[in-house]
């Protein structure tokens, strides 16, 4: 069971990876196309209210969101090693009670975890792919499709944090 779940963060964090690395090849592929100063923030309207260097603007791009990644995909790790008190968990007395429940709690934790790595990931590919399509187009950001990838991203974070509760509820019958 345990090698189960672990190649299920592990195909998890693969697709993250692989897309980080699509991402890359795809600026790379646009590098010389975009402007030297590019647009790096929009406001509500979808126009461009902040610029920046091409190279700040990927520089600042890949530390967010490979810091972001890096610290969903560690937290498992870190929650094996942090003491009990310090990990916020539904019904933490429960699950951090012994080290059997801890390790079932993070690994359900993990799985989910993995799944919001892969979705940061493809948001933060579409947000990528739409600020160098403003760019390169000389266009606004495309707003509707914003919007649609971030109610899409909120609509799976919430499904998380709900389904994070329910795989955490105490269990029904004697405690084991």
């Amino acid at each position: 069971m345990e090698a189960q779940r672990q190649g299920g963060a592990n195909w998890q964090l693969l697709l993250t990876l692989a897309i980080a690395l699509a991402v890359g090849l795809r600026v790379w592929s646009l590098w010389a196309q975009l402007p030297d100063t590019m647009a790096s923030h929009y406001g509500l309207s979808g126009r461009a209210d902040s610029y920046m260097s091409k190279e700040g603007f990927f520089l600042v791009l890949a530390l967010v969101g490979g810091g972001a990644l890096a610290a969903i995909f560690a937290s498992p790790t870190l929650m094996r090693r942090l003491p009990p008190r310090l990990i916020n968990i539904p019904n933490r007395a429960y699950w951090l009670a012994n080290d059997k429940r801890r390790e079932i709690a993070i690994e359900r934790l993990a799985d989910l975890l993995g799944g919001m790595g892969v979705a940061t990931a493809v948001l933060l590919a579409a947000v990528t792919e739409l600020v160098m399509q403003a760019n390169l187009n000389r266009t606004n950001l495309d707003n509707r499709t914003f919007v649609i990838v971030m109610v899409a991203y909120m609509g799976f974070a919430a499904h998380v944090f709900f389904r994070r509760r329910r795989l955490l509820e105490l269990p029904e019958g004697p405690a084991s």
